[in-house]
């Protein structure tokens, strides 16, 4: 049985925590306004050392003061979209809507700050693929009732048109197509290609329209085509260096999942081979917990990877996995384990973001309370199908 009295403290403690704060907070990546330059070395600098502090130096103001992002507020409405709460739905789409880029034609999120990583710099009006994305999951999945099939239809339409004429794709041709992860980087990443061609798939089929399955199709060949023999997948493409982690392999697992019934092919041992590597290899069991491993380290880490030993979304995404796509009660229960015991704020009910070589960092960025919701509600989900 899954420890539902873990599962439902954790939930209602989180739940209290972002209502006390209107749902509003600061992502790790912030950084104030002021301290930004028009040196992007610099600026990667600045967010490096404010990302790996574990003593919050930017400042606790309340939480409506610091800028609203695509990422905590699209997670937040997937996990309320599962209690159907209308109320807090209605309100979180009122953000959206205010976050929706100015700089494309279609439907697409902007950043909401500036991100500035060693990968890319990307400005707070640029538009984000990825949580583009994921909000159009949302669509695909809203069970509150809050739009109409016509409202529903044009804004996925729109995003689908967004991924395709604006944000763009790479033709491998026999190889398939890659999807762009964001309007300055050119170089692939295969987690969100993954995420953006499952995406197509599904919408293509929803409505039957032959382009979006075609190259929806195609984008799962590409990623497919770029597994490794031992189930896994790099970050990056070369030349970048060889890397593996955590919660990109669940989420190119997740996009394979939903994208298996679709497709005119079978990947079933490519899911299978990819379940059986994140399975042996980025988790370790410790008495009744499962711990998740951050990277593979037969191969270097990315930037902040070599100072992490857990990230809160290699939790998030697995309880994710194991709940909704490949159920595991055991590793469920473990994580959840784990979860309360090393990440669980049990007074103010929020969660630390990740465990760093040097100690836990309990600053409460928005968008980690955001996966962890998303996450145990999941989780809640998966066990009363599991119990029908």
């Amino acid at each position: 049985m899954v420890k539902t009295s873990y599962l439902n403290q954790m939930i209602d403690g989180l739940d209290k925590w972002l209502q006390s704060i209107r749902f509003c907070y600061m992502e790790c990546n912030y950084i104030p306004e002021k301290l930004l330059t028009n040196n992007h070395r610099l600026n990667v600098i600045l967010r490096t050392f404010f990302r790996l502090s574990p003593i919050n130096l930017r400042g606790n103001r309340k939480g409506d003061a610091y800028p609203l992002t695509p990422q905590a507020n699209v997670a937040l409405l997937k996990a309320y979209n599962l209690s159907k709460d209308k109320e807090i739905i209605q309100m979180l789409l009122k953000r959206i809507w205010k976050l929706r880029s100015t700089k494309t034609k279609h439907f697409a999120l902007k950043q909401g700050i500036k991100i500035s990583i060693s990968l890319y710099e990307n400005d707070k009006e640029d538009p984000t693929p990825l949580n583009t994305v994921w909000f159009g999951q949302f669509l695909l999945e809203e069970q509150a009732g809050i739009f109409s099939k016509q409202d529903k239809k044009e804004l996925l339409l729109s995003i689908s048109d967004y991924l395709i004429e604006e944000s763009g794709y790479n033709d491998h041709h026999s190889e398939g197509v890659y999807f762009y992860y964001g309007p300055t980087l050119k170089k692939e990443i295969y987690n969100a290609s993954s995420l953006i061609s499952s995406f197509l798939l599904r919408v293509g089929h929803l409505y039957d329209i032959q382009l979006y399955k075609t190259l929806g199709e195609r984008g799962i060949q590409y990623i497919v085509n770029k597994q490794n023999d031992d189930g896994s997948w790099f970050y990056a493409s070369p030349p970048e260096i060889k890397s593996i982690d955590c919660f990109h392999q669940s989420y190119i697992l997740q996009a394979l999942c939903m994208a298996k019934d679709y497709l005119p092919f079978d990947i079933s041992i490519s899911i299978e081979k990819g379940i059986r590597y994140y399975r042996q290899n980025l988790f370790k069991k410790y008495g009744d917990l499962v711990i998740p491993i951050r990277y593979d380290k037969r191969y270097p880490p990315r930037n902040t990877w070599l100072f992490q030993l857990v990230d809160g979304r290699d939790i998030a995404e697995a309880l994710i996995f194991f709940s909704k796509y490949s159920y595991d009660e055991t590793m469920i229960n473990g994580l959840l384990s784990y979860l309360y015991k090393e990440f669980h704020n049990k007074k103010t009910g929020a969660f630390a973001s990740e465990i760093l070589i040097w100690g836990k960092n309990k600053i409460p960025y928005i968008e980690f309370q955001a996966w962890f919701l998303y996450a145990l509600k999941i989780v809640s989900s998966s066990i009363k199908k599991e119990s029908i």
